[in-house]
């Protein structure tokens, strides 16, 4: 039989050793309800997905309901999320499979129908390119601080609920990447 690396276990710089270097992506499965607390479908969603690959990332979770992106989506912005966030978390770590949660902040990518009202926020009042986007409405100083809090909130819930780490999602235009694109 052919001794494959990636099969092995391995341990990060950290010391964290994860069961093999297989990782199952971060995809949005829209699972979640409308205020984003985890359903059971999403839970048993990763569960079937647990014990054969080293780490499960969850799809994005928002940090603050300013940062919905999209219905179905999860959410790490309140403490009442904690008993869905624990259930998750324990859901993935079968067979010694580390849980991640993913968090982020849509920002512009969002728009006042997901926000109940509420206006984008962004880098800037820069509208996305794309078709039927929104005009957002710069955050203020004291906003982006306040966001960086509500992501350190997010990490510690997540810390709380059982997850083994959390992934910072900056790409597909979402808010950390309207700072470095605006």
């Amino acid at each position: 039989m052919t001794n494959y690396q990636f099969l092995k276990p391995y341990t990060l710089r950290n010391g964290v050793t994860i069961a093999n270097r297989i990782a199952m992506s971060p995809m949005t499965e829209q699972s979640s309800f409308e205020d984003g607390t985890i359903t059971s479908d999403e839970t048993a969603y990763y569960n079937l997905r647990a014990g054969g690959v080293g780490m499960q990332i969850t799809g994005c979770a928002n940090v603050n309901d300013l940062g919905k992106g999209f219905e179905g989506e999860l959410s790490a912005a309140h403490e009442d999320m904690l008993p869905g966030l624990t259930k998750l978390a324990n859901a993935m770590k079968v067979g010694h499979t580390k849980a991640i949660l993913q968090i982020f902040s849509a920002g512009r990518m969002s728009n006042s129908k997901i926000l109940r009202g509420e206006q984008s926020v962004s880098a800037g009042n820069v509208q996305a390119d794309r078709p039927g986007a929104e005009q957002p409405r710069a955050l203020s100083t004291a906003e982006v601080e306040e966001t960086i809090m509500d992501f350190a909130k997010a990490t510690q819930l997540a810390i709380d609920a059982g997850f083994d780490g959390v992934e910072l999602h900056g790409a597909n235009t979402y808010l950390i990447q309207q700072f470095f694109s605006h």
